[in-house]
């Protein structure tokens, strides 16, 4: 969020303060422009937070947070492709998007299913078979193999983030949608 104001970090950790526990956040750094009165190391005394917050320059940030964890533009050595990045967060979207879909249809069948509507003779109990039967192609065509392994192939490069592929994960995507 390079160029923010003030009034757009204050939100920031807010929520931060407000969603997360207290102790599960212990500092918040905050990147100051490079003119911000001197370049040091500035706390916010701010005691609404549940965590320390600090303002500190881009030149001071290698020296309290691991260059490992930084990125190449804060003179860290953490690999980041910000194409890659947005591919793998709109198929991580996609994926929760279908799979939410097919769990509320098959919560729609679990329902369906766990009616008690007996039938009254034995056409109805025939027509009920039949409805039953309707139920179980439904379930049967449920795509729950194909979610998953969509979910395994947009974890692939959370894990082995060198063998990035989100372009076929995002086809598989495209795939199930049909």
């Amino acid at each position: 969020m390079r160029g923010s104001t003030w009034s757009t970090v204050k939100p920031i950790l807010k929520a931060l303060h407000e969603h997360f526990p207290a102790g599960a956040i212990h500092q918040a750094l905050i990147v100051k422009p490079e003119n911000f009165w001197q370049k040091q190391r500035t706390s916010l005394g701010s005691h609404k937070y549940k965590f320390e917050t600090n303002m500190i320059s881009i030149e001071a940030l290698p020296k309290i947070i691991d260059s490992t964890q930084l990125t190449s533009d804060l003179d860290g050595t953490l690999p980041y492709d910000h194409s890659s990045w947005l591919e793998t967060r709109l198929a991580v979207e996609e994926f929760a998007w279908q799979a939410a879909d097919l769990l509320d249809r098959l919560d729609d069948l679990q329902e369906d299913l766990a009616r008690n509507d007996f039938a009254d003779d034995v056409s109805g109990a025939k027509h009920k078979i039949d409805l039953h039967n309707e139920m179980k192609k439904q379930i049967m065509k449920a795509p729950v193999e194909d979610i998953d392994l969509l979910g395994e192939e947009i974890d692939k490069p959370l894990v082995q983030p060198e063998n990035i592929s989100t372009g076929s994960v995002r086809k598989n995507a495209c795939f199930l949608n049909e």
